[in-house]
């Protein structure tokens, strides 16, 4: 493998001009265009990762002298072996892929271009990421990158974009009444539900980046993966009809069950996590008197998302093509919310409303 034969001048983003960026950091232009543009910025060799379902995003530029093209294998450490001549990183792919990059990119102190595969922007704007290292997975500083969206090949997954707004306005109240309970949480900023595919990108840029400043992501994130492994197509909006309808529930009508000892040990050891996080009895009481304080206000927040999908519908199904389910179905993996999340529904279980 050849070293690069150029100088290799440090840039970051914001000094390759203004011209260069748009409103809420992304780019859109084809993968093709999009790489094209990113190598004319560079004096060097650019490394080219993928993961297996981006394999193909920088075909054309593949076979050029100036490149080094890298199908990652899931382990970081395998990055580490370019040589010193790569001056910038282009990644493509899932989550996992562009924190690899990221990582790499900012250990090497050169730039980045990430080529997101999800509509959603997961793995673009993160500070930290968790990254697997020699077999060892360690949490890492992430470097921020340009951001060019495909939008042909981003198409398919605008459904899940759009449901992901909505798990983040859902997030919003999760973060209010965890505050309320006691439980540290920080609201994001509103943000709105646009139906054009590039509002809706940049839509997420925003919530992405509210998440990166420290606000609550929610829990429906949590659940529609969950779905996600099982197959269902439309994990964001099942999620998101799943949880409002719990909360408006547990609002509305949900009653601490007197004297009832939640089992913690196995709530966790359901969840694979460490007990932590329980309330002492002096807690509990104050968490009960709270639900009787922010009932009312909750609930009908909480009622009015669940509304909102009367207007969502028509839009995620133009988004999807096809007719999304009605109703949030299987209820079950609500119970497999990671206890060691913190989030809304440990405190729903704490007082025993979901023991089915």
């Amino acid at each position: 493998m050849r070293l690069a034969e150029y100088s290799v001048p440090k840039m970051t983003p914001e000094e390759r001009g203004a011209d260069y960026g748009r409103e809420d950091g992304l780019l859109f232009y084809s993968a093709e265009e999009g790489a094209r543009r990113a190598l004319e910025q560079i004096a060097g060799k650019a490394l080219l990762v993928t993961d297996a379902d981006a394999c193909g995003m920088f075909a054309e530029l593949a076979l050029s002298p100036r490149t080094i093209s890298v199908v990652f294998d899931g382990d970081a450490l395998s990055l580490f072996s370019m040589p010193d001549g790569v001056s910038a990183v282009l990644a493509a792919g899932g989550t996992a892929v562009l924190h690899a990059a990221r990582y790499f990119a900012e250990v090497r102190g050169i730039p980045c271009t990430l080529f997101p595969v999800r509509a959603a922007l997961d793995g673009v704007f993160e500070a930290r990421g968790r990254v697997l290292l020699g077999g060892e997975e360690s949490e890492v500083p992430l470097r921020t990158g340009d951001v060019v969206c495909d939008l042909a090949r981003l198409k398919g997954d605008l459904p899940g974009a759009y449901g992901r707004l909505l798990l983040f306005q859902l997030a919003r109240l999760e973060a209010r009444a965890l505050s309320a309970f006691g439980i540290p949480a920080r609201e994001g900023a509103e943000t709105e539900l646009p139906s054009g595919a590039e509002e809706i990108l940049c839509a997420n840029a925003r919530c992405r980046r509210e998440e990166r400043a420290g606000a609550w992501a929610g829990e429906g994130v949590l659940l529609a993966a969950l779905m996600r492994e099982r197959g269902d197509k439309f994990p964001e909006w099942r999620a998101y009809v799943q949880l409002t309808a719990l909360y408006a529930a547990f609002f509305e009508k949900g009653k601490p069950r007197r004297y009832f000892t939640p089992d913690y040990k196995a709530r966790a050891e359901r969840a694979g996590c460490a007990v932590k996080g329980v309330p002492s009895a002096e807690e509990y009481v104050l968490r009960a008197m709270t639900l009787e304080r922010i009932r009312a206000s909750f609930a009908r927040e909480a009622l009015g998302l669940l509304a909102r999908k009367e207007t969502c519908y028509p839009v995620l199904r133009a988004l999807s093509g096809s007719v999304p389910p009605v109703r949030g179905g299987d209820l079950s993996l609500l119970r497999d919310l990671p206890e060691c999340g913190g989030g809304l529904t440990a405190v729903i279980r704490d007082f025993g409303l979901m023991e089915w």
